[in-house]
């Protein structure tokens, strides 16, 4: 990226060029961006009346105060084809609002990393692991069967103190974390208080357990809070080399009476992963936890069912493969499923016998479960072939954004395994056939994407999170025509550089639910400095847009000066 003192030099020679620079980059220096570009990214809103107006309030504002665009998310736009007559009529209202108020409507979804509405046409076009289920036949029924719990003192009784025995983390016993004897049904617990006195905020237990790859657990434990600040600061997690294997953050309230919290994670390769729950920076409050337990969790829900992944059960009393439709059921994916049932086969009551199979990982949140999509599965591009024709027919549009961002499980399928390709290959590939969905659909529409899966500053590493195989070098497989929205505030000026040393377009996408504008000014001056740079984004994720004015006429005044 070119220093100040170089930029202003540019400024003051003649438009014919500086040093290195043809008179047409010249015209577009850093200095002096268009800012063409002033958008709002519309979140959070569905296709509902009362959403809608809320919507068309946000063009209001967003026109008032000079802003162009927006960014129409959680509208469910790449899943058209199942919506009512009713949902057309609602986006139909929210386009022509938008071109009253002269807002370009740019359609968002068609995304990888979280999959959800593709996964409402067929819950298979998930990403899946390789797993082994034990099971067992009782009463003509194939039952999931449960491992032992593999931590040790998982009750917590045993005790030197304030010290709980077997845990490899406890933060500052007697003085962040402390025994609580008889508070949990009459069983012991650990209550943690005084975040402060740790110098980051921290009040954890964790322990690392051996376990066997290609098993699906579960890790789970009792919570209650009492005036917890940040209560959303509280999860709990898997790690393996220091890689996040699963994560989530139960969404506890403040004070919340004792809760129920699970983590399920499929192990890959790994024969050791280290238990985390806890808070994290947390500043005042309370909160106990209780009744720890992990062990293998026999499961015949979310089995994948496509090309790549497919099942045997096998006979663990004798030597002997069953056969799906003959010897059980057929089985089907569904998040539900609890048993399978035998046929009038040959398996026996009492049989012990193990399915190898392929399911869906997943990553938690308090919302629910995140769930990436295979990208290596041609009928995913099929479906989205035909979401997109079906959404340009509704509404033409001159741009979308795509959502390939925290692409956080995949490469464990047999079409990724044997496919001859990395997961950075992959995840470009994914990127240059969505393109062509829409330059097949209309030459004209840019195609855009969130950057992180391709910035080797952001996610586009090696072991993220579940993922099986390496995401290093992914923007080497990337079209360049693709305009990057790089959205992480901290490393803004490597990921620009990046992405526009290549060639690539960029976006700043700023704000993030933030107090004030001071980071959107940050994004301004680092955009100011970035050949080809598109514009900037007011983005809310929690439905802030209070600031929403005020960043309008900060970013029209910056595109004047």
């Amino acid at each position: 990226m070119r220093t100040t003192i170089y930029a202003i030099l540019c400024v003051l020679v003649s438009a014919s060029a500086c040093p290195g620079q043809s008179p047409t980059q010249a015209q577009s220096d850093p200095t002096t961006p268009a800012l063409d570009r002033r958008w709002v990214f519309s979140f959070g809103y569905r296709r509902n009346r009362d959403d809608v107006e809320k919507i068309k309030s946000l063009v209001d504002t967003a026109a008032a105060h000079g802003l162009n665009g927006m960014v129409l998310a959680s509208f469910g736009l790449d899943g058209v084809t199942k919506w009512t007559k009713e949902d057309y009529a609602l986006l139909s209202e929210v386009a022509a609002h938008c071109k009253k108020r002269q807002i370009e409507l740019i359609p968002t979804g068609f995304g990888t990393g979280y999959g959800g509405t593709a996964t409402g046409y067929n819950r298979s076009f998930s990403a899946a692991l390789p797993v082994a289920v034990p099971l067992v036949a009782r009463g003509r029924k194939l039952l999931p069967e449960s491992g032992e719990n593999l931590l040790v003192n998982g009750d917590l009784a045993d005790r030197a103190g304030n010290r709980f025995t077997g845990y490899t983390t406890q933060d500052q016993p007697g003085e962040v974390s402390f025994a609580d004897p008889d508070v949990a049904d009459g069983k012991t617990a650990i209550r943690f208080e005084n975040f402060t006195s740790n110098e980051h905020g921290h009040g954890r237990l964790a322990q690392k357990v051996a376990i066997r790859p290609g098993r699906t657990y579960r890790f789970s434990f009792k919570a209650k809070t009492r005036d917890l600040s940040p209560a959303n600061r509280l999860s709990a997690s898997v790690l393996a080399d220091g890689r996040a294997l699963a994560r989530v953050r139960p969404g506890l309230k403040p004070t919340q009476d004792w809760t129920e919290v699970t983590l399920d994670f499929i192990s890959t390769i790994d024969d050791t992963v280290s238990l985390y729950t806890g808070i994290w920076r947390g500043r005042s409050g309370t909160f106990w936890l209780s009744d720890l337990d992990f062990r293998e969790y026999g499961m015949v829900s979310d089995i994948v069912r496509r090309e790549g992944t497919p099942v045997e059960l096998r006979s663990l009393d004798r030597d002997r493969v069953y056969v799906e439709g003959l010897d059980f059921e057929p089985i089907e994916c569904k998040a539900g499923l609890d048993h399978l049932v035998p046929m009038g086969s040959a398996i026996r009551e009492g049989e012990r016998l193990a399915l190898s199979c392929y399911r869906i990982p997943y990553v938690g949140h308090s919302w629910g479960k995140q769930i990436s999509l295979c990208m290596s599965n041609l009928e995913l591009y099929e479906h989205w072939d035909t979401q997109a024709r079906a959404l340009y027919k509704a509404v033409p549009f001159k741009r979308v954004l795509l959502t390939i961002d925290e692409v956080r499980n995949g490469g464990g399928c047999a079409l990724c395994q044997d496919g001859g390709k990395s997961m950075a290959q992959i995840v470009g590939d994914c990127l240059k056939r969505e393109r062509d969905i829409f330059k097949a659909i209309d030459p004209s529409i840019e195609v855009m994407t969130w950057s992180d899966m391709y910035d080797p500053a952001h996610n586009a590493v090696d072991s993220y999170y579940g993922v099986v195989g390496d995401f290093t070098g992914a923007a080497d497989y990337a079209p360049t025509d693709v305009t990057m929205v790089c959205w992480y505030h901290k490393i803004r000026d490597a990921s620009l550089d990046f992405f526009s040393s290549r060639g690539f377009p960029t976006m700043g996408a700023a704000y993030y639910d933030a107090d004030d504008l001071e980071g959107c000014r940050d994004w301004l001056r680092s955009l100011r400095e970035t050949p080809n740079s598109k514009g900037i984004m007011y983005t809310a994720w929690e439905r802030k847009y209070e600031l929403l004015g005020a960043f309008g006429d900060l970013v029209s005044k910056a595109a004047q000066d």
